[in-house]
């Protein structure tokens, strides 16, 4: 498949990116690391196509038998 057109990435400064800072407790680590992966799965889902959420939606209909 060397005829499909990839996407560009959209690389995020790490100056608006939520840090981890350096001591505190667990669960401040696990408040950071979950802002951190929201803000990454923000940038994949502005970066998806139309066609390719439509793809997403239309599968997510379909009937799954286990």
């Amino acid at each position: 498949m060397p005829h499909i057109k990839k996407k560009k990435k959209i690389v995020e400064p790490p100056e608006k990116m939520p840090h981890f800072q350096w001591g505190g407790r667990t669960q401040e680590w696990e408040e950071e690391a979950d802002q951190l992966m929201h803000v990454l799965q923000d940038q994949i889902d502005d970066s998806e196509t139309l066609e390719e959420k439509k793809k997403k939606i239309e599968y997510a209909k379909q009937k799954q038998y286990w």
